[in-house]
C-alpha cells in the first residue's frame, strides 16, 4: 500500500531516499515525506501532499549533509490525504514511517489519550509511534530509574528500544511494517516486519531498507527479504536481525535478483502501462522458455519436477484463489483444467475464501495467484490452506516474496517488474503459465493434449495484434461520448470480459461492466440504449454463433457495438459498428490475445480523458492490507 525507504551510510541521504521514493511511488501517491538525522541535532522532517515530486520541489534548498534518513509515500487508509496525516510521524524521540493497518488503533488512541497523549493526525501510524514511545519510556524508567535516556551506553539504549518495540507490538492487532529512528541514537534505524513486506541490502555506501526491491535494484542485486516476525537494526555497515517474540539474533539470507534497474525505466514509452503492454510478447516468451515439452506425451520442464509430480499425484479437486486481475486469471484457468485435465475446479476471491470456512477435502490442491506475492488476502488464503494440511502452490512473479516463500511449490512467471498499477503483462504471463500447468496436469492424469504448439506461437501472434495498437488506442478515444461500457463473452471470454471492464474502470474511472453473454437477458440488457457502447468477444469457437446472437440483441437496442473475433469473420463484421479481426489461434491462446485490444482501448480512452494512467486515483499496486 505505502512505500517505505530508509538509509544509513556515508553518502548524502536525501538524494538516495528521494530516488527510492520515486521508484516506490506506484505503491501510494496521496502524500510523501522525509526525515533526515544528524548527530546532536533535531530531526529534520518535511511532508507534502500529492506525488513525490511535490516533496522534491519543496525541499530543494535543504542541504545534503545528513547521511541517515527515512522516507515514505502514502496510500491513505486512516485519515484523509493531507500534510498532517503524511508520514513521517513523530512522538517524543520516535520518528516513524509505517505501512499496514493497526486494526485496534481506535482503542489504543483512546487509551493513550486518557494518559495525556496529544495527537496531531488522524492516522493509526501516529498511534503506533506514540505507543512505542510510551513503552520505551516505561521500560527505561523501570530498568534505569533516575537516569536520563541520553545515557551514552548504546547497548543499553538498543536493549530498551527493542524491548519497547516488542511491548508495543504485543499490544497491536494487524499486519504492518515500521521503520523508525530515535533521537539521541543516530546511526541506527530500527523497525519490524509483521506481515507487510520489507527488503534490505548492504552496499559499499551504506545499508538500505525498503518496501520492495524496486527501490533497491539499481544499487544492489543482493537482496534480503525480511520475513514476518522479525525486527532489525540498520547501521552504516550492516543490518542485524532479531526474532520479535524472543529478541534473539537470527539470520536472513540474501538472494540474487536478476532484474536490472533499466527494466523498471520507461524506455521511451509515455507511460509504464504502455511499455508493459508492448512487453507482453517478450515476457510470455520468457515464461514459456525452457518449459515447453517436445511432444504431447512429454512433461513440461519445471524448476522442481519431483515436487511438481508429488503435488499433483492423486489430486481430486483444485481450488484457485486470487484478487482483482489475478482472480480473472484463475477464472480463465478453470476452463483449462476442467477441459483438458478433467479436474473439478473451484475459483474464489481471496477476501471471501479465507472467511467462509472452506472445506479442505482429501485430494484438494489449493493454488493462489499473485503478481506481487504480498497481496494480504491472498497470503491469508494460502496460510489458511497450509494450516489445514492442503497441498498448496502459487503462481507468482516476485522471487523471494512472502507468497513465493510460503507456498509449498511456486511456479514463477517471468513478467519482470510491473510498475503500472493496472496489471497487463502480469495477467498474460499468469494465463500462459496456468495454461501450461493445466496441459501438464492433463498429461499426468492420462489426458495428453496436443496444444503446446499453440502456446509456442503465442508471442508471435501477440506481436501481430500489437501491430494494430494505434487503431485500438484511437478506438478507445472514441468511447469518450459513452457513459457506460459493456464487455461480454462466453467461455474463456467471460473472464476476459471481466478483465476488460476492470481495466477500463481502473484507469478511466468510467462505468463499465463485464458479463457472461448468456446472462444479458437476465438483467444487464436493461442497460442497453444509445448511450452504451458494447465490446463483444467472439473467437471462432463452438460458442461463436451463440455470442453473435447476443451481439444482435445489443445492437438492435441502439448500442454502439465493437466486435472482436477471428480475422475474416464477415458474418460477425456485418453486425458490428467496428470490427477487430485477430489472428486465428488455439483455444487456450485466445484469452491472451483477445485481452490485448481491451488493454489498449482502455489506455486510449484514459489518454483522451487526460487521466493519470500509471497512478489511477485511490489505487495502489500491491494491496498489502485488507
Amino acid at each position: 500500500m505505502c512505500g517505505i525507504i530508509g538509509y544509513v551510510g556515508n553518502q548524502p541521504a536525501k538524494k538516495i531516499l528521494l530516488a527510492g521514493l520515486e521508484r516506490l511511488e506506484y505503491r501510494g501517491y496521496d502524500s510523501a515525506g522525509i526525515a533526515l538525522f544528524a548527530k546532536a541535532q533535531e530531526p529534520w522532517i518535511r511532508r507534502a501532499v500529492g506525488p513525490v515530486k511535490s516533496l522534491v520541489d519543496s525541499i530543494q534548498a535543504q542541504g545534503d549533509s545528513p547521511t541517515e534518513g527515512i522516507a515514505h509515500t502514502r496510500w491513505a487508509t486512516h485519515g484523509v490525504a493531507n500534510e498532517t496525516n503524511a508520514h513521517p510521524h513523530r512522538a517524543g524521540r520516535i520518528v516513524l514511517v509505517h505501512n499496514g493497518i493497526i486494526e485496534n488503533y481506535s482503542e489504543l488512541r483512546d487509551e493513550l489519550g486518557r494518559e495525556g497523549a496529544q495527537f496531531s493526525s488522524q492516522t493509526d501510524s501516529e498511534v503506533f509511534a506514540r505507543l512505542i514511545d510510551r513503552e520505551i519510556q516505561k521500560i527505561w524508567q523501570k530498568n534505569y530509574q533516575g537516569h536520563s535516556f541520553d545515557l551514552s551506553e548504546v547497548s543499553k539504549q538498543k536493549e530498551v528500544i527493542f524491548l519497547g518495540l516488542k511491548a508495543a507490538a504485543d499490544l497491536v492487532h494487524g499486519h504492518y511494517a515500521i521503520v523508525m529512528s530515535v533521537k539521541g541514537l543516530e546511526g541506527h534505524i530500527f523497525g519490524i516486519q509483521n506481515g507487510a513486506p520489507l527488503v534490505s541490502t548492504e552496499t559499499s555506501s551504506g545499508v538500505l531498507i525498503a518496501s520492495d526491491l524496486q527501490a533497491l535494484i539499481s544499487l544492489s542485486k543482493d537482496i534480503r527479504f525480511i520475513p514476518p516476525g522479525v525486527c532489525f537494526d540498520l547501521t552504516q555497515d550492516r543490518i542485524h536481525f532479531y526474532k520479535l517474540d524472543s529478541l534473539s539474533s537470527t539470520e536472513v539470507k540474501s538472494e540474487k535478483i536478476v532484474w536490472s534497474s533499466e527494466q523498471a525505466a520507461k524506455d521511451g514509452y509515455e507511460y509504464f502501462m504502455q511499455k508493459e503492454i508492448f512487453q507482453q510478447p517478450h515476457v510470455v516468451a520468457d515464461t514459456l522458455s525452457g518449459r515447453l515439452p517436445l511432444n504431447p506425451d512429454s512433461p513440461f520442464v519445471w524448476e522442481n519436477p519431483k515436487q511438481h509430480d508429488k503435488l499433483w499425484a492423486g489430486v481430486e479437486r483444485l481450488v484457485l484463489v486470487g484478487c482483482g486481475t489475478a482472480y480473472h486469471a484463475a477464472l480463465t484457468a478453470k476452463y483449462f483444467f476442467e477441459k483438458w485435465a478433467r479436474l473439478p475446479v473451484e475459483v474464489d476471491l481471496a477476501s471471501e475464501y479465507r472467511y467462509r470456512n472452506p472445506l479442505f477435502l482429501k485430494g484438494t490442491v489449493v493454488g493462489v495467484v499473485s503478481q506481487s506475492g504480498e497481496t494480504a488476502d491472498t497470503l491469508g488464503a494460502l496460510r489458511l490452506a497450509n494450516q489445514n494440511g492442503a497441498a498448496t502452490f502459487s503462481i507468482c512473479n516476485v522471487p523471494g516474496s512472502t507468497i513465493f516463500r510460503e507456498a509449498q511449490l511456486t511456479y514463477q512467471t517471468k513478467a519482470g517488474p510491473e510498475i503500472g498499477v493496472a496489471s497487463t503483462k502480469a495477467f498474460t504471463t499468469q494465463l500462459t503459465l496456468l495454461a501450461s500447468l493445466a496441459l501438464d496436469v492433463a498429461r499426468l492424469r492420462g489426458f495428453p493434449q496436443n496444444e503446446a504448439a499453440h502456446l509456442a506461437r503465442l508471442p508471435h501472434d501477440m506481436e501481430i495484434v500489437l501491430a494494430q495498437a494505434k487503431e485500438f488506442e484511437n478506438l478507445g478515444a472514441q468511447l469518450k461520448e459513452y457513459s457506460t461500457l459493456l464487455f461480454v463473452g462466453r467461455g474463456t471470454m467471460y473472464p476476459i470480459a471481466l478483465e476488460g471492464a476492470l481495466k477500463l474502470k481502473e484507469i478511466t474511472y468510467r462505468h463499465a461492466e463485464g458479463y457472461a453473454a448468456g446472462e444479458l437477458k437476465h438483467g444487464p440488457i436493461a442497460l442497453v440504449d444509445k448511450n452504451l457502447a458494447a465490446v463483444v468477444l467472439a473467437p471462432s469457437d463452438d460458442l461463436n454463433l451463440k455470442t453473435l446472437s447476443n451481439l444482435e440483441e445489443i445492437k438492435s437496442r441502439g448500442a454502439f457495438v465493437i466486435g472482436i473475433g477471428r480475422e475474416g469473420n464477415k458474418a460477425m463484421a456485418a453486425h458490428c459498428h467496428h470490427f477487430i479481426g485477430l489472428p486465428e489461434c488455439g483455444w487456450a491462446s485466445a484469452p491472451m490475445l483477445y485481452v490485448l485490444p481491451l488493454q489498449l482501448m482502455s489506455y486510449g480512452l484514459a489518454k483522451a480523458l487526460d487521466c493519470n494512467i500509471d497512478k489511477p486515483r485511490n489505487l495502489a499496486k500491491s494491496v498489502t492490507v485488507e
